[in-house]
């Protein structure tokens, strides 16, 4: 093992393979991988190996495109095959919303070039023979689907191993079997990092340790928010209808995945893998992964899944006279949004995170991709602040990752509403009128962990949320309150807002390098300013009010406490010039 690094990557699932790799495609070669027993030993192995392109996040949605045509071309690049089944994905509908959901994703696809297709049930039955349309008391009907013709499943241990290849043949280093026990920054702003074959030295270090990611993170001081939830997925035997539809010529089918009842379905060697998500899957090692737990599984609970089994049965009918094989039943890290934690980490330098993917087949591509960027070039490519992990902040309390987790996983297939507001381990913080405002009728929503007046309700309506993709509830209700406001008067409740001062002789010069306004140089003048990325995109938008000489109050988003924080700190004069305190 090498003794100095230029990034070290801790981690040999395929996000950290990912990860090494992409660094060597942007040419840097000295990057070594640690892994503590094998490559592929911690979540990959288990895997379904599926590749879904939909995702709401315009930013999720990217890393997964990437993914997907990365992976095509990987088997050319590298002489090893992937296993890629490009078989389409279909999403079917049984209701209005669901549509609705489609529709509103349909901008999403177009903005960031993903091709799909709305189609109709008999267009449903033309490509997915084996399917029951429904409309009976039992099965709902299909009303349409969503069909993304360029995805499929892959196997990951394969894809693992090409990532594996091209990046040691650009030099790369990988050692397997190799734990790190502890690590330290030097006053160099180096890491020297400890482990089970020596100390090696780096300039950055890349956590990319999944399961493991909360014991990773306290080695450098990080509560990261990432837990594992228990995911199952059965095997099925061969299926007498699918090997007679296969022996008549028909086409591998396209992954299925009926969302209003929360499973995918696609073909395995000519029987199936049904992979429910269903409710009560517990969150697991939130203290931290046993020793006695490597390449293990739970056992199998098929009691949760019935009633998947049997809304897959009615489905798809041939599934009813299939025996089950397995039930794979593994530990998968997911985040309080369901969303993976890809950036630099908080309060340290040289640090980054590539952690919490719940969909990690599908986003270690993209994710690997944009973070090798990040570290190379100093920014991402795009736009990365929906997988920033400085959008959690100190609030996330085991507790809390627990049941935010365990939600995440229950609502992976729900209606992804525009305005959704999720309810569990709520609330998290509040303002002192707290109280007073629910008295008055508000309902709340949910920001870096602060309950936030949406809307209010009148005397006589109820004080909750009924989202659409078309008119909500609040419409009138929220237009009552602007007249009021435009023809009246208001108070709003500003205490989520981040708030932070800045004192000292340097105060003024520094915040005016940071913003691309001019701050104020008047006591008790105001200016709106934003902080810029290197492309000329806004970074931060702060309010910065001059108090007195040497002294400022800045304001900035309360969703971007940890976000902001971070980027002023670690841009402060070392000089000792300028202070600055976070007041929030």
């Amino acid at each position: 093992m090498k003794s100095h690094a230029r990034v070290v990557v801790i981690g040999g699932g395929v996000v950290g393979v990912s990860t090494l790799y992409h660094l060597t495609k942007k040419g840097w070669s000295d990057v070594v991988l640690l892994e503590r027993t094998e490559l592929t030993a911690g979540s990959t192995w288990h895997a379904a190996g599926l590749l879904p392109l939909f995702n709401m996040s315009y930013t999720v949605g990217q890393l997964h495109k990437y993914s997907v045509d990365l992976y095509k071309r990987l088997p050319a690049e590298t002489g090893q095959d992937v296993s890629f089944h490009v078989t389409g994905n279909l999403r079917l509908a049984t209701c209005r919303d669901r549509m609705d959901e489609y529709r509103k994703y349909c901008g999403t696809a177009n903005t960031i070039g993903v091709p799909f297709q709305l189609i109709s049930p008999a267009e449903v039955k033309e490509l997915w023979p084996l399917v029951n349309l429904g409309g009976d008391a039992d099965t709902p009907a299909v009303i349409g689907a969503l069909y993304h013709p360029d995805d499929g499943h892959i196997a990951p241990a394969d894809l693992t191993m090409a990532l594996r290849r091209a990046a040691r043949s650009a030099g790369a280093e990988i050692n397997e079997q190799t734990e790190v026990t502890g690590a330290v920054q030097m006053p160099s702003g180096e890491w020297k990092l400890t482990t089970s074959r020596g100390e090696i030295t780096a300039e950055h270090v890349v956590l990319c340790t999944g399961n493991y990611a909360r014991q990773t993170g306290r080695m450098f001081g990080l509560k990261v928010p990432a837990i594992p939830v228990e995911h199952q997925y059965i095997v099925y035997d061969e299926s007498p209808e699918l090997k007679a539809y296969r022996a008549a010529g028909g086409r591998e089918l396209a992954v299925l995945r009926e969302p209003d009842q929360s499973y995918y379905f696609r073909e395995e060697r000519l029987g199936w893998i049904l992979g429910p998500y269903e409710a009560g899957a517990p969150a697991r090692f939130a203290d931290g992964v046993p020793s006695w737990f490597g390449k293990d599984l739970f056992p199998g609970e098929l009691e949760r899944l019935l009633p998947h089994v049997e809304a897959a049965q009615r489905r798809v009918p041939g599934l009813e006279r299939c025996g089950i094989k397995d039930i794979v039943n593994g530990p998968i890290a997911y985040t309080p949004d369901g969303s993976p934690l890809v950036g630099p980490a908080w309060g340290v330098r040289n640090l980054w995170i590539n952690e919490g993917h719940s969909f990690g087949i599908t986003a270690a591509g993209g994710a690997g991709w944009q973070l090798a960027e990040w570290i190379v070039e100093g920014e991402p490519g795009i736009d990365m602040l929906a997988v920033d992990p400085r959008r959690f902040g100190g609030y996330t309390s085991k507790r809390f990752l627990v049941a935010k987790n365990e939600e995440a996983y229950r609502d992976d297939f729900t209606i992804h509403y525009p305005d959704e507001e999720r309810p569990d381990a709520r609330p998290a913080k509040t303002s002192p009128v707290y109280d007073k405002l629910k008295r008055m009728g508000a309902v709340f929503g949910q920001r870096y962990g602060w309950e936030r007046a949406n809307w209010f309700a009148p005397e006589g309506v109820e004080p909750k949320d009924e989202w659409s993709f078309r008119r909500s509830n609040y419409f009138e209700h929220v237009g009552n309150e602007c007249r009021r406001l435009r023809e009246k008067v208001g108070v709003i409740d500003l205490t989520p807002f981040t708030k932070f001062e800045v004192t000292g002789p340097g105060a003024e010069g520094w915040l005016d390098s940071l913003v691309a306004n001019k701050v104020p140089t008047k006591v008790g003048r105001i200016a709106l300013c934003h902080a810029l990325t290197q492309r000329g995109g806004i970074r931060s938008e702060f309010t910065i009010t001059k108090l007195a000489d040497h002294h400022y109050y800045v304001v900035s988003a309360g969703a971007a406490e940890r976000y902001d924080s971070d980027f002023l700190q670690k841009r402060l004069p070392t000089d000792g010039s300028v202070s600055l305190r976070n007041i929030t």
